[in-house]
């Protein structure tokens, strides 16, 4: 386990799958993910089952309310690019609406870069986010995240296409304390 301020971090459980559906299922948590087709209990237990073993491509986990164990959402950092680039990329979903609006994103967001750069060994962690997603980006330039590009009309979804902002953070730039 690994903790922030308000949030723990966790291996995936077998039984996560079934709450994670419901997550990954509501358009309302989904508008800003790169979701598109609805998910089955079998599609869900299998990306657990995928995803339990956490190793270095692959940092994967639930993350919990520290103050009652709930569970609430799960983030990853990935190194697609190969561990020479020490590049990460970081996605995150906060399935359980009930705590929308806080702070538990935000400390999410720091809990990760923090194991990113001080466990991992990564120089850069960077994320894509919907160019409409002003919370999230807001979230994410709290932490200390930078605008570095946009992918216009990079995502169609919901009839409409829409700009992606890669955003990005050098373990320089890391505050942990933001």
């Amino acid at each position: 386990m690994y903790d922030g301020e308000l949030v723990r971090f966790r291996a995936l459980e077998p039984g996560d799958a079934e709450r994670m559906l419901g997550w990954i299922n509501d358009p309302d948590v989904t508008s800003g993910l790169a979701v598109r087709y609805p998910m089955s209990l079998a599609n869900e237990v299998e990306w657990v089952e995928t995803n339990k073993s956490l190793n270095y491509g692959n940092a994967v986990f639930a993350v919990e309310t520290i103050a009652d164990a709930l569970h609430i959402g799960g983030i990853d950092i990935r190194t697609h690019a190969g561990p020479e680039n020490r590049k990460g990329e970081l996605g995150l979903m906060i399935g359980d609406k009930s705590v929308w609006g806080q702070g538990y994103g935000k400390d999410m967001v720091r809990t990760a870069c923090r194991f990113g750069f001080e466990e991992m060994n990564l120089h850069r962690i960077e994320l894509w986010v919907h160019g409409t997603n002003e919370r999230a980006t807001h979230v994410y330039e709290s932490v200390g995240f930078v605008r570095e590009g946009v992918a216009r009309d990079g995502w169609y979804q919901g009839g409409r296409y829409v700009d992606m902002v890669l955003m990005g953070m050098l373990r320089s730039e890391f505050r942990a304390g933001a």
